[in-house]
């Protein structure tokens, strides 16, 4: 929206014969997770990742064994394309980062805490790379 506003503001500009440089692009952030307008369903999908660990039952196996089934539980249980498009949208990040970004999507949603991040937060406490 903005980039269009630029287009028709530059062309009016030169249209209109002045000689003031159109305003410069905003810096570019760092990559953008997409925020959905916030269903029941987006909502559902959001609570559980934070509580996977514990929905799966990964919280009774070995912290090795935790990744895989977290992933085998996630892939039928999120039940929105906003849902699966969030998670790919963090899968990249590491870390707190990745901590963060669901934190947030989490308080965005209307949560209080989010389980799964506490989780990555404590493990990138005990392995920073």
């Amino acid at each position: 929206m903005t980039r269009i506003l630029l287009v028709v503001l530059t062309a009016a500009a030169c249209q209109s014969g002045s000689t003031s440089a159109p305003p410069a692009p905003a810096p570019k952030a760092g990559p953008t997770i997409p925020q959905p307008y916030v269903t029941d369903g987006y909502r559902n999908d959001i609570t559980s990742i934070c509580d996977v660990v514990k929905l799966s039952g990964a919280d009774q196996e070995a912290p090795d064994a935790r990744q895989a089934i977290v992933a085998m539980w996630l892939g039928p249980h999120i039940t929105t394309d906003e849902g699966r498009k969030f998670l790919i949208s963090i899968q990249p990040l590491q870390g707190s980062a990745k901590a963060d970004a669901l934190d947030g999507e989490a308080r965005r949603v209307g949560l209080t805490g989010c389980t799964l991040a506490g989780e990555w937060r404590g493990s990138a406490a005990k392995n920073p790379l």
